[in-house]
């Protein structure tokens, strides 16, 4: 081996100590970058993609996150998320080794942050619904820079408790006529894929998807009327998962939709004039049930929606405390008004 000269060997030490420091420099402002993203990024949700431990390698969840604002704004984010960790509750006490399989922006960013929590609001307090008690709700801005976020899994197989889900993200953007977007999420093939969604319309719509436990998933889409004369009309769509093409089809007919009965009436300004006269009515929409096969006495009728008997049972007990002498009943939706309009 050839002799090196000290001044060779002290050319040769210090580009390796510049080499190594530039080493140091960039892996550190890597780690300072994902840091500062992991403290900027607020999850707000998390659930399996399983609903129960599975024994594979891996195991996935999705995540809602808010991430960090740039320009003005800060995305909404839904996260696939895998882990080797085999425990129960690896996602949610953060002993896994995670990774980001992949990741979505939702349609609508927030303009602030952080998100906050809202109170969940009290039963019978949504049109058309209820004793609907939905997912929390993360909500940001004010006023008109108001966005809103929530977050559900929804089973792909109704009835399997170690089958696969699908996390149903529903926003809210607006002030004065605030609108609604809900989408659906799968876990295909290891990436995400969006695999329905659906947007109110302009005017005076709000729309709401309930997942009864065992049951496939309802999309409602509820015209509430402002005139006195024309009726409210509701549309009920069953959403069917299509596995072979990973997608949610929309079927027109959801027949475990239950409708509350408060009371018929021969007019519409009837109806709203009844339901104007009592708090027990409040959220309550009057449909024109023709032709309901003689259902009620009369055409026009104060309804309110369950996703379940249950909830039905439950609504006509609270309208028999609330007020005496009323006559509930509940019926199919399908029934009581077969010619619903299509969802816009």
């Amino acid at each position: 081996m050839p002799a090196v000269s000290r001044p060779s060997l002290r050319r040769m030490a210090c580009r390796a100590a510049w080499v190594l420091a530039c080493f140091l420099i960039v892996a550190l402002g890597a780690g300072v970058a994902f840091a500062q993203d992991v403290r900027s990024s607020q999850v707000l949700e998390s659930f399996p993609v399983h609903g129960q431990a599975v024994l594979e390698k891996e195991r996935q969840a999705y995540e809602l996150s808010l991430s960090a604002c740039s320009g003005g704004t800060c995305p909404f984010e839904v996260r696939l998320l895998s882990s080797a960790e085999h425990a129960r509750g690896a996602f949610a006490t953060g002993r896994a080794v995670v990774s980001k399989r992949d990741s979505a922006a939702l349609d609508w960013p927030a303009f602030a942050a952080p998100a906050r929590p809202l109170h969940v609001p009290k039963p019978g307090a949504a049109p058309f619904l209820a004793n609907t008690t939905g997912p929390r709700v993360w909500s940001t801005g004010e006023e008109e820079n108001t966005v809103t976020a929530a977050a559900s899994a929804v089973p792909l197989e109704p009835g399997n408790p170690a089958g696969a889900s699908a996390l149903l993200v529903t926003q809210m953007a607006g002030f004065d006529h605030p609108k609604r977007r809900h989408t659906l999420y799968v876990a295909s093939r290891g990436a995400l894929k969006r695999a329905w969604s659906r947007s109110e319309p302009q005017g005076p719509y709000v729309s709401q998807v309930m997942a009864a436990p065992g049951d496939a998933p309802v999309y409602l889409s509820m015209f509430v009327s402002r005139d006195d004369d024309v009726p409210d009309k509701v549309s009920a769509y069953q959403l069917a998962w299509d596995a072979r093409r990973q997608v949610f089809s929309e079927r027109p007919s959801a027949p475990t939709v239950l409708a509350v009965v408060a009371g018929s009436y021969p007019t519409v300004r009837a109806a709203r004039a009844a339901r104007a006269a009592s708090a027990c009515f409040a959220g309550y929409g009057a449909v024109d049930t023709w032709p309901g096969k003689g259902l009620v006495p009369h055409r026009y009728a104060l309804i309110t929606l369950a996703a379940e008997p249950t909830q039905a049972t439950a609504e006509r007990e609270r309208l028999i405390q609330c007020q005496a002498g009323i006559q509930a009943r509940q019926y199919p939706l399908s029934r009581l008004t077969p010619r619903s309009s299509p969802t816009p």
